[in-house]
C-alpha cells in the first residue's frame, strides 16, 4: 500500500502516522514544492552563541512563525549498549554536557561528534520548540519545529522532558 499517494495537492496534511510519528510526503508523491509535508528541506538560519547561565545556546537569525521547521536534530544513532558504554566514558572523564536524544526505546541520537547546531538548543520549562519524529524515505528522523511565534535573537529552547539519569546528575532527553 502506498502511504503518500493520495499527497498531491499543494498543501498535503494527511501523511500523518501513528504516536508522535509524522510522515514526510517521499519523492515519487507528485505534490508541488509548496508542500509542507517535506519539512527536512532547508533549515532556518540559527546561530549559535554564549549564554548566560547555559554555557551556550542557539539563538533565530530570522522570524519563525508556530510550526515552521527550524533544523534537524543529527548525530549518530546508537544502540543501546553504545549508549551506556559513552556515559560511563564520560562520567569517568568528568565531563557534565552530553548530547543524547533518546528516539526509540533502543536507540538514542548522540550528537556529541557529529552533530549540528541543534545540541545547543537548551532546555526550558516553557519551550519554544518542540521535537518530533518524522519518517522520511523509510528512516526515522527528529525535526526541531517552532511552537509558537520566536523573534529574531530569541534562544531557541525545548522542553528535554527529563529522565532521571542513572550516569549524571543532569538528565537526558527523551522523545516518544
Amino acid at each position: 500500500m502506498d502511504l503518500n499517494a493520495h499527497c498531491r495537492s499543494i498543501y498535503c496534511q494527511s501523511c500523518q502516522l501513528w504516536e508522535g510519528l509524522s510522515m514526510s510526503c517521499s519523492k515519487s508523491c507528485h505534490c508541488s514544492d509548496l508542500c509542507s509535508n517535506k519539512p527536512f528541506r532547508k533549515d532556518k538560519k540559527i546561530k549559535i552563541v554564549k549564554s548566560e547561565g547555559c554555557g551556550w545556546g542557539a539563538v533565530a537569525l530570522e522570524p519563525l512563525e508556530k510550526g515552521d521547521f527550524i533544523i534537524e536534530y543529527v548525530g549518530e544513532v546508537i544502540n543501546d549498549a553504545t549508549c551506556e558504554q559513552r556515559l560511563w566514558d564520560m562520567k569517568r572523564r568528568g565531563d557534565k554536557n552530553f548530547y543524547m536524544c533518546e528516539i526509540s526505546k533502543d536507540f538514542t541520537i548522540d550528537a556529541t561528534f557529529k552533530g549540528n547546531t541543534s545540541r545547543f538548543l537548551n532546555h526550558s520549562c516553557d519551550p519554544n520548540c518542540k521535537l518530533e519524529k518524522w519518517q522520511v524515505e523509510g528512516e526515522t528522523r527528529v525535526g526541531v519545529f517552532a511552537s509558537r511565534f520566536i523573534e529574531v535573537g530569541e534562544p531557541l529552547t525545548y522542553d528535554y522532558r527529563y529522565l532521571q539519569s542513572f550516569f549524571f546528575s543532569q538528565k537526558s532527553t527523551y522523545i516518544s
